[in-house]
């Protein structure tokens, strides 16, 4: 289903680890403007660090809203590492974080409005779920979930 330019989408993401670093999981889900959701993502990410797992989570959200057709749309997060370097508020010293930073950048002008900011973990369960769950997938397995 192509949504295009039909209002406002929420994406709220998260990574998860079982030890800093071990293996990882990035996960996203996809709202309406009414706040239904619409899409669960789940991509297993091997032996990564939490904040390497964050970064995964939003490009993975981002990848995704984009190959639905979004293009207005709000991001949420409960990272504040990930939110502030994204904005450009903390400075990148890892160069892996600094790419991953990059590509998430690159992909924020494939959308006509976009907005960023951060959320608390409460409000934030959801996407936590989905990257929970995506630790227990081989890397590099995405897998997803329609609501609609």
């Amino acid at each position: 289903m192509n949504y295009g330019n039909q209002g406002f989408y929420t994406l709220q993401f998260d990574g998860a680890c079982r030890g800093n670093p071990g293996p990882a999981g990035a996960g996203a889900v996809l709202f309406d403007e009414n706040g239904n959701v619409l899409f669960h993502f789940r991509k297993g990410l091997g032996y990564q660090t939490n904040n390497a797992a964050e970064y995964h989570a939003l490009i993975l959200g981002l990848r995704h809203s984009i190959m639905k057709g979004c293009k207005h749309i709000n991001v949420q997060g409960d990272s504040h590492l990930v939110i502030n370097q994204f904005q450009g508020s903390y400075r990148i010293n890892n160069p892996h974080l600094r790419s991953l930073c990059d590509e998430a950048l690159g992909l924020k002008y494939n959308f006509s409005t976009f907005g960023i900011k951060h959320i608390s973990r409460d409000f934030n369960t959801n996407a936590d779920a989905q990257a929970n769950l995506a630790i227990n997938l081989q890397e590099g397995q995405v897998e997803e979930d329609c609501f609609y």
